[in-house]
């Protein structure tokens, strides 16, 4: 009932806007109907940008580029033969452009399309670096496009630019491509896989371990908001009806920033809020830029002096508002409207058999061996410790199982199949799921966007779907199902109450438990538990033993578990095995272990035996 009072809601604004729209070229003069076309553009590069950087997290400094790309196609295709003929002057047009001639829609998402082409090849090298690289990258990308432009006469018409581009983008044009922007923004990350794209730019390692395949996320998303900047750039040329390469600068990228900024990283709301002010800020403040008379005092014009003023705005607005207008949050009817009591739904799991084989298991970097010729065997429902003092190489046997190191020699079979050398989101595919001994939680999600988060490795439908998935149902009906799974989780778990709150906010406690139903709505067979105790007090500890014991029992799960509590490990565990400098000193049930002279003296030195 509130989805469809909300989309009533949503309807008659749409319509009210449209008809404003419809009557602005009889209340408003040619300026001001100009700004509403920019705050439109602006708004769709904020968006695409906003997808890139705020919501997936990396940093970008190319939207000018393709910007330029998008621009540039699309003049060339709505151009006349006659217009080419008389403006190609420094040397003669590519006679294959003469005649090309495309309706307008078709221009602007062919532009879309060749900027989201050329955001793919620069992505697919420049992405597997991470980090800074991407933003030096595409900063460097920006400028080779606009010198390529420069000097590419026969098809760009060189240094003197394309003039005479007919003005197609009227507000209708703009504010109608803002709308199909914005709702398949909308649709996709309001479905589970937006909440995929949201945890690779909160914790990309928690995000493989969930079986996520960051690096393909992270190149649908780049090459999205690249089609996106290529959308924009050609309708700002068809509505300023001349182009050149000077107007693709990086101040262009720059501007965009400026926006995403100033409306809040990572908010849908933000970036359409940031295009309404920061356009009419920067037009308002061009009467800087002109000679000014206060009484008796004559101050000149000075040229640029909007953009010190408006830098000088922003920064004041970091100082003071770090996150921007709106922060990550979103404009929602139900502010409007008490909330309702949601339900828990229920989940089924399936069974399997077997489990995990090491066979000579060795980890090197470089002269140093990490894991040495490590073998053991794990069966169906055990709960297995692998204990050892520090440094004893726990956590890189835990890293290469759960694939995040690749073995230097041996094998590792996991419900019969060989994984060794697979990668962290396939080996979650396969069945195994992890926690880490700092908890890794995507803590600017909610505690049930988390849980869902899990699930979408088991989730069947293609990202494209979520742009449309009042097309392509099964997007709602999974998205669905996978809620009421993830409520369920979170009521056997005891987190039901915290389902809307902030991952971030829950106590220490609560957030070991939330990391593991994350871990467990991937459906595992196998569960890596990296010091669970760790931080906790006996008493946490004593319900983290009995914890233990019933996610084997109510989840069927097999359970490795990392501890340094003596007390967690003898008590739960069924087998424990230990390790001493990479070396696989001795394995046995707990008595058996307490017992050992080889335990007792890597643990307390020689002589304590």
């Amino acid at each position: 009932m509130r989805n469809v009072r909300n989309l009533l809601l949503t309807i008659i604004a749409v319509i009210l806007f449209a008809l404003f729209l419809d009557k602005a070229p009889l209340l408003l003069n040619g300026y001001w109907q100009r700004i509403l076309n920019l705050i439109a553009i602006n708004a769709i590069l904020a968006l695409s940008l906003n997808l890139i950087y705020g919501i997936t997290g990396m940093f970008s400094l190319g939207h000018a580029g393709f910007m330029a790309i998008g621009a540039y196609v699309s003049a060339l295709l709505v151009l006349s033969p006659a217009q080419k003929n008389s403006m190609w002057i420094l040397e003669d047009i590519y006679p294959f452009l003469l005649n090309v001639n495309a309706p307008f829609i078709a221009s602007i998402i062919l532009g879309g399309l060749v900027a989201a082409f050329f955001g793919l090849l620069v992505a697919l090298p420049v992405l597997r670096l991470g980090g800074d690289y991407l933003g030096i990258a595409t900063l460097g990308f920006a400028e080779i496009i606009r010198i390529l432009i420069t000097n590419a006469a026969r098809l760009t018409n060189g240094p003197l630019g394309l003039k005479g581009i007919p003005a197609y983008t009227t507000l209708f044009m703009s504010w109608g491509c803002l709308g199909v922007v914005l709702l398949c923004t909308v649709c996709m990350l309001r479905s589970n896989f937006g909440g995929v794209l949201r945890a690779v730019r909160d914790d990309e390692v928690a995000a493989k371990m969930m079986g996520i395949n960051t690096f393909k996320i992270k190149v649908i998303a780049f090459t999205l908001g690249c089609f996106g900047g290529g959308l924009g750039g050609a309708l700002m040329g068809n509505l300023i009806t001349t182009i050149d390469p000077r107007m693709f600068m990086i101040t262009q990228t720059y501007n965009i920033l400026m926006i995403i900024v100033v409306g809040g990283l990572g908010s849908v709301t933000g970036s359409i809020i940031g295009s309404v002010l920061v356009t009419t800020m920067l037009e308002w403040l061009r009467f800087v830029e002109n000679p000014i008379t206060i009484g008796s005092i004559n101050i000149p014009g000075i040229p640029g002096m909007r953009m010190v003023i408006f830098s000088l705005l922003l920064i004041i607005v970091i100082i003071f508002r770090r996150e921007g207008i709106m922060g990550m949050r979103e404009f929602s009817w139900n502010i409007f409207f008490p909330k309702p009591k949601k339900k828990v739904g229920k989940s089924e799991r399936e069974k399997s058999d077997k489990v995990l084989e090491l066979e000579n298991i060795t980890l090197k970097f470089g002269g140093l061996s990490a894991i040495e010729s490590l073998s053991f065997e794990i069966k169906r429902g055990e709960i297995v410790g692998l204990i050892g003092p520090n440094g004893a190489g726990k956590t890189s046997a835990f890293n290469v199982i759960s694939g995040f190191y690749k073995p230097t020699s041996g094998s590792i079979k996991f419900l019969g199949k060989s994984i060794g050398g697979l990668s962290p989101d396939e080996v979650c595919k396969a069945g195994m799921s992890r926690t880490f001994q700092n908890i890794r939680l995507f803590g600017h999600e909610t505690v049930l966007q988390n849980v869902m988060i899990g699930s979408r490795v088991r989730q069947n439908y293609s990202w494209w779907m979520t742009l449309a998935p009042f097309v392509f149902t099964d997007v709602l009906r999974e998205d669905g199902e996978v809620k009421a799974q993830a409520l369920e989780l979170l009521g056997q778990l005891g987190l039901e109450e915290f389902a809307e709150e902030q991952a971030s906010s829950l106590p220490y406690g609560a957030q070991r438990r939330l990391e593991i139903a994350r871990a467990l709505a991937t459906k595992p067979e196998f569960l890596l538990l990296d010091e669970p105790a760790a931080g906790m007090n006996p008493q946490e500890s004593e319900e983290l033993m009995n914890f233990i014991r019933r996610l084997r029992d109510e989840f069927d799960l097999t359970i490795l578990l990392i501890e340094h509590d003596m007390k967690v490990v003898m008590n739960v565990c069924d087998y424990i095995h230990v390790l001493d400098q990479g070396v696989h000193i001795a394995q046995g049930t707990p008595a058996e272990i307490k017992a050992n002279p080889r335990v007792i003296e890597a643990y307390l030195g020689k002589g304590a035996a």
